[in-house]
C-alpha cells in the first residue's frame, strides 16, 4: 500500500540498514516507520501520528537501563507536540481507559462465531480436551495451547519438609527443563544439577508442580506421533530467523499443534486456527499484584482471539475460576470489567494514584542493604509519599 515510503525498525536490522533508513526520514523518502520501543528515538522532522498499537502489553514498560514506559512516553509527546494518538487494543490497560477517550469498533473484518468451554479438571489434557485436539485435527484444522509457564514444571516441592528448591541467587523457584538436566532460574539464568534429594531436609523427594510448555509438548507428541507439534516460547524461539520460521510454517499449516506461553497472544492472524486451548490461566489470575484480574482476563481475551479468525472457533478454558471468567466472556464483555474494576483502585492504586519501583542493588548485600535504610529513612519524612512494606 505505501510502496518504498515505509521501513520496518528493531534491534536485529544491520547497521547498514538503520543507517538508510535514518538517510530516508531525514531525506523525507520515509514517511511511515513501524517498529519497537526504539522506534519511537529516531530523528522525525515531520511527526504527525504515533499508532501504539496492543497497548496493553507490558513489553512496553523496560526494567532495564534505560528504564523507560514507552507507551507513557508517546502520551508525552503527543501532548508536547500536538501530534495525533491512536492506543489500540481489545483489551485495554485500566489506565488508558479511565484517562484517554476511547472508540470502540464492535465488529470484526470477518464474520465469525465462537465457543468457549470451562472446564474444572485436576489433569492438564483431560480426555475431554484431547478429544477436541483429535477432532479438531481430523478436520484438517490448526490448534493453539497455552500455557504461561515454560520448561517441564515450574516448581519443585519436597514431600517432606514442603520447601521448594530456589535460586541462591534470586530467591525464586527453580524450573525444571528435562532436556537441558537442569534447574533454571527464569531471572538470572543460574543453572544447577537436578537434586535426588531436597536440598533443605536432605531426605525428602522432589515433587514437580505447575506444568510448562516443553512437558505438555512432550505429552502431545506422545498421544499425536503423526502430527507436527512445535514449542512456542522463549526457550525455543531464541533468534529472530527461528522466529519466522516458525510464524511461516505455522502460517502454510505445517505445524499442526502450536503450544505456547504468552508469545500466542501477539496479535497472530492465522484463519486456519479454530482450536485455542488454555491451561493454568488460575495462575494468572492468584498472582500476588493489584493487576491480577486485569492481566488474566485481558490474556484470556486474546488467546481465545487467535481461534476462529475467519468462520467458527472454539476455545477450552481449564479454571476453578468458571463464574468470574465466564461472566466477562460470556454474559458481560471487557468494556463491562473495566468499569467494575475501576471502584476497587480507587483511594489505592493505579490509575489513582502513582506507584514507583526502588530498587537497591550492589555486589555486596549489605551496602545494599545500607544505602536502602538510608533512603527509606528520608522517604518516610515526606508527608504525600506513602511507603509500602516498611
Amino acid at each position: 500500500v505505501f510502496g518504498e515510503s515505509i521501513a520496518i525498525w528493531h534491534s536485529k536490522i544491520t547497521k547498514k540498514k538503520k543507517e538508510a533508513i535514518i538517510q530516508g526520514l531525514l531525506s523525507g523518502k520515509i514517511q511511515l516507520i513501524a517498529g519497537a520501543r526504539s522506534a519511537l528515538f529516531l530523528p522525525f522532522s515531520h511527526l504527525g501520528l504515533i499508532i501504539v498499537d496492543e497497548e496493553h502489553d507490558d513489553s512496553y514498560k523496560s526494567d532495564q537501563k534505560p528504564r523507560l514506559n514507552v507507551k507513557d512516553l508517546s502520551i508525552y509527546m503527543a501532548k508536547q507536540h500536538k501530534i495525533q494518538l491512536i492506543l489500540g487494543s481489545a483489551t485495554p490497560s485500566i489506565s488508558s481507559f479511565h484517562k484517554i477517550p476511547y472508540i470502540r469498533v464492535a465488529k470484526s473484518f470477518f464474520q465469525t462465531s465462537k465457543t468457549i468451554t470451562f472446564y474444572d479438571s485436576q489433569t492438564v489434557l483431560s480426555i475431554d480436551i484431547r478429544n477436541k485436539i483429535k477432532r479438531t485435527l481430523e478436520e484438517k484444522k490448526q490448534v493453539i495451547i497455552f500455557l504461561p509457564t515454560r520448561a517441564n514444571f515450574k516448581y519443585q516441592v519436597c514431600s517432606s519438609c514442603g520447601k521448594s528448591v530456589e535460586c541462591p541467587y534470586c530467591s525464586v523457584s527453580m524450573s525444571l527443563h528435562k532436556n537441558a538436566l537442569a534447574l533454571k532460574c527464569h531471572y538470572c539464568g543460574y543453572a544447577q544439577q537436578i537434586p535426588q534429594l531436597c536440598p533443605s531436609c536432605k531426605t525428602g523427594i522432589i515433587q514437580n508442580f505447575r506444568i510448562g510448555t516443553a512437558q505438555v509438548e512432550e505429552e502431545l507428541k506422545i498421544l499425536f506421533p503423526s502430527k507436527n507439534i512445535v514449542r512456542f516460547d522463549r526457550d525455543s524461539i531464541t533468534t529472530n530467523t527461528k522466529l519466522k520460521e516458525v510464524l511461516n510454517d505455522f502460517n502454510n499449516e505445517k505445524i499442526d499443534i502450536l503450544v505456547g506461553t504468552q508469545m500466542l497472544s501477539k496479535g497472530h492472524d492465522y484463519h486456519n486456527v479454530t482450536l485455542a486451548v488454555v491451561l493454568g490461566i488460575d495462575s494468572v489470575l492468584n498472582m500476588n499484584s493489584y493487576k491480577s484480574r486485569e492481566k488474566a482476563l485481558s490474556l484470556l481475551i486474546q488467546i481465545a482471539g487467535r481461534s476462529g479468525r475467519k468462520g467458527f472457533g472454539e476455545v477450552i478454558v481449564q479454571t476453578k475460576n468458571k463464574e468470574f471468567f465466564e461472566h466477562y466472556l460470556v454474559h458481560s464483555d471487557y468494556e463491562d470489567f473495566l468499569k467494575d474494576e475501576l471502584p476497587f483502585r480507587e483511594d489505592l492504586y493505579p490509575p489513582f494514584y502513582k506507584m514507583a519501583k526502588i530498587v537497591f542493588a550492589h555486589t555486596n548485600g549489605i551496602k545494599a542493604q545500607e544505602e536502602m535504610n538510608k533512603y527509606v529513612n528520608i522517604l518516610k519524612d515526606l508527608e504525600k509519599i506513602e511507603m509500602v512494606g516498611f
